[in-house]
């Protein structure tokens, strides 16, 4: 008997065919095995017994790096064939699934600094089971050919490894090694390989800003212990507050403050950043705001090395860019780009083809939540339980962009493009869109944009919709929201869902965030908060203190505490000013934005007056909230307005009673958790619901979600909230394409 054994998932570029090979041979099995632009195929001629221990072993032995989602078996012709042998790649109609960029290995670790290896202390050493991959593919199926590599022609040695069937670097496409390989080189000191990396680490270690080419793009990176240091890169890069990342160089070196689970998934291939509570190891400067701090391990030979000579076993690494363009990838526009931040540049000549930032976790009820998917991770296929008949495109929204595409079982969706408010944002939306056409063969039915027209998503998706001739569905931010969540986890119907952020244009023109949606069949808006004008629009995000002027304006708060604030934040002038603009109706669309309450809050609690990044005041406001047993603040729900005119009002007279700011925060925090409880009664009551579901990037905030869910946990409601994707607008696109094939 012939069989032909499509194994469908990430099986390309993580040693899937050598592992069929090697397990083939050890069951004296006869056929073959490629590569093809639909997975992994497998002609095998044998027993059906014979088949069906292989299928088992196959799913249970599988490369740790590989994730094999659908296996089909189908009888074929008998070739009496004579052994087992990895036969050449070829094209076949259906989807290939791209693997992430890998983190090192523990074999090329171990390699890596052993004296006797012919790769030691080479800082491109990679395997079957580690190293670059999306970040360097071109084209697939995925052959060397197809990637960066294709300049540097494997020398004698790596050629008989990468044809060796035993060996572990057997097809691994980005082989080489010093010889045959790419190379590392300081550019201002003429220094080239290991004596480059050395001087590199000696320049950190005597407190320099040093630029270093990555697997995604470069860093900016320094002592993690030196303040002077830290202190200049915050300077150079006009970032006062916002934290930043550090870099160590294993999982040995924060194990005391990582469950085991955590552990294993920041020590994992995909190497993410996890945000943890750590105490007096590191300065304050790192995490202004908090004790939280992003850790991720040196996740490639290159970083290995580098700790290697480095003294300091702490080093921040931050994405080298410009505020809010996209990573730095290329070595001419690094110099250009970030000769402000320093003269010290680690380049190297592998070509980056395509950039990708560092993902990024923190911890929810001790397992990893997701605030950005990206390195590791992207491009990421998921399975919603839906089959598309025709590929769709939900070309995302404007902040924390990603785009999603749809073929067949799977939806893929990109790497975290960013905000699209540049040039640069934008023409790297546009590369990531036609890199993932190609790479997928998308040929786009339809597409789905928000309802925003000034998104350069909507903008972009419309034009290249224009040119296709091809159908454009509009779909209301939130209710993207809410498909997103849902998608992940393979609903449908009957479902609530609790969806709060910052902005995202409503149905009615008014500015949506504070939203609690039922779908029973259609999609219901049941309950919102109470409309606000925005005095200033935009300008109202980026300055917290003016959104709470505003608030204090309309809930006709006591014009001499008004005045008592102004004081307090040295703004005598700007109220009659706010009031003006809300009065006249100028440039103050209405809004209902839960994001926008959470930073007028923050900013009278923490002093934050303007934000330095999206969500600062907010952020700044969950960090010093105090746990202790407190009651709520008043609010009223009449038919579907969630009026908080007396929290806002609540809130500033404890302020002015000296009530301790920490409290304050957590009353308040409680209070909105109540809201969500008071309204998934009702709405229970009403349809019979008892699953709700949160989404929005105020759910980024790790207090309210624990609060809230455990207030639903306790009167038997089964609250659910994102795992694979952020709860932000990263979630938008995958959610618009959810919607749609839901509909379709």
């Amino acid at each position: 008997m012939a069989y032909q054994i499509t194994v469908d998932g990430i099986v390309q570029g993580v040693g899937f065919r050598p592992f069929v090979y090697t397990l083939a041979v050890s069951m004296k099995m006869k056929g073959h095995v490629k590569n093809s632009t639909y997975g992994v195929i497998i002609h095998l001629e044998c027993s059906s017994q014979e088949l069906e221990k292989f299928i088992k072993r196959l799913k249970d032995e599988a490369p740790k790096n590989s994730r094999i989602l659908d296996i089909t078996v189908e009888k074929t012709e008998d070739l009496n064939l004579k052994d087992f042998t990895i036969e050449k790649s070829t094209p076949e109609k259906g989807i290939t699934l791209i693997p992430s960029d890998l983190s090192i290995c523990k074999d090329c670790i171990s390699e890596l600094f052993d004296p006797l290896n012919r790769r030691y202390l080479y800082p491109f050493i990679n395997c079957t089971n580690c190293g670059p991959r999306y970040s360097i593919i071109k084209n697939i199926p995925y052959d060397r050919d197809k990637t960066t590599m294709a300049d540097f022609t494997m020398c004698p040695d790596c050629k008989k490894e990468y044809l060796n069937e035993t060996d572990r670097r057997f097809h691994a496409q980005p082989n080489c090694c010093e010889i045959c390989g790419p190379f590392v080189y300081l550019s201002d000191l003429n220094l080239k390989g290991v004596e480059a990396i050395k001087r590199c680490a000696s320049l950190i270690d005597s407190g320099e800003v040093v630029a270093i080419k990555g697997l995604g793009g470069y860093h900016l990176i320094c002592d993690a212990r030196n303040e002077e240091a830290i202190n200049r890169l915050r300077r150079l890069k006009k970032r006062k507050a916002k934290p930043f990342a550090v870099m160590v160089k294993d999982a040995e070196t924060i194990k005391n403050y990582l469950n085991d689970d955590l552990i294993s998934f920041f020590d994992s291939p995909a190497a993410p950043i996890v945000i943890t509570e750590i105490d007096d190891i590191l300065p304050d400067l790192i995490s202004p705001l908090n004790k939280k701090i992003g850790f991720m391990k040196a996740y490639t030979p290159l970083h290995q090395l580098l700790f290697y000579f480095l003294k300091t076993k702490f080093i921040i690494a931050t994405s080298a860019n410009e505020k809010d363009e996209p990573i730095v990838i290329d070595e001419k526009d690094a110099e250009n780009k970030l000769g402000k931040f320093t003269r010290y540049f680690l380049h190297h000549n592998r070509p980056i083809h395509t950039r990708v930032d560092d993902s990024v976790f923190t911890v929810f009820e001790g397992k990893p939540y997701p605030i950005r998917v990206s390195r590791g991770l992207a491009p990421i296929p998921i399975v919603t339980g839906l089959y598309y008949k025709e590929s769709y495109y939900g070309a995302g929204a404007g902040l924390k962009s990603h785009i999603a595409f749809t073929k067949g079982k799977y939806t893929i969706v990109s790497q975290y493009i960013g905000d699209l408010d540049n040039v640069e944002s934008a023409e790297f939306y546009e590369e990531t869109f036609e890199k993932l056409i190609n790479l997928f063969e998308i040929d786009v039915k339809k597409i789905i944009t928000d309802l925003h027209p000034d998104y350069y998503s909507t903008i972009f998706a419309e034009r290249y919709a224009g040119k296709k001739g091809i159908k454009v569905i509009k779909l209301q931010h939130h209710k993207a929201h809410l498909f997103s969540i849902m998608s992940e986890h393979r609903k449908a119907d009957n479902i609530i869902g609790v969806i709060f952020d910052g902005t995202g244009l409503g149905e009615d023109g008014a500015i949506w965030g504070g939203e609690i949606f039922y779908k029973k069949g259609d999609v219901n808006r049941r309950f919102h908060l109470k409309y606000f004008r925005q005095p200033g629009g935009d300008a109202a995000a980026r300055s917290p203190y003016r959104m709470l002027i505003g608030y204090l304006l309309q809930i006709g708060m006591d014009e001499n505490i008004i005045e008592k604030l102004e004081t307090a934040f040295d703004s005598k002038g700007e109220t009659p000013l706010i009031k003006s603009i809300i009065y006249n109706s100028i440039n103050s669309p209405l809004t209902s934005s839960m994001g926008r309450l959470f930073e007028a809050i923050g900013s009278i609690l923490t002093g934050v007056k303007a934000n330095e990044f999206e969500g600062h005041a907010a952020i700044a406001l969950e960090s010093i909230a105090k746990f202790w047993h407190i009651d709520k603040y008043p609010y009223k729900i009449e038919d579907n307005v969630i009026d908080i005119s007396k929290v806002i009002e609540s809130v500033i007279l404890d302020y002015f009673k000296k009530i301790s700011p920490e409290d304050i925060s957590f009353k308040f925090h409680k209070t909105v958790a109540h809201i969500i409880l008071d309204c998934c009664k009702i709405i229970r009551e009403e349809t019979g619901i008892d699953t709700v579901l949160f989404s929005g990037g105020v759910f980024q905030n790790i207090l309210l979600l624990k609060l809230a869910e455990d207030l639903l946990k306790e009167n038997s409601f089964t609250p659910l909230h994102h795992h694979i994707l952020p709860p932000n607008d990263a979630s938008i696109a995958l959610g618009q394409v959810y919607y749609a094939g839901i509909y379709q």
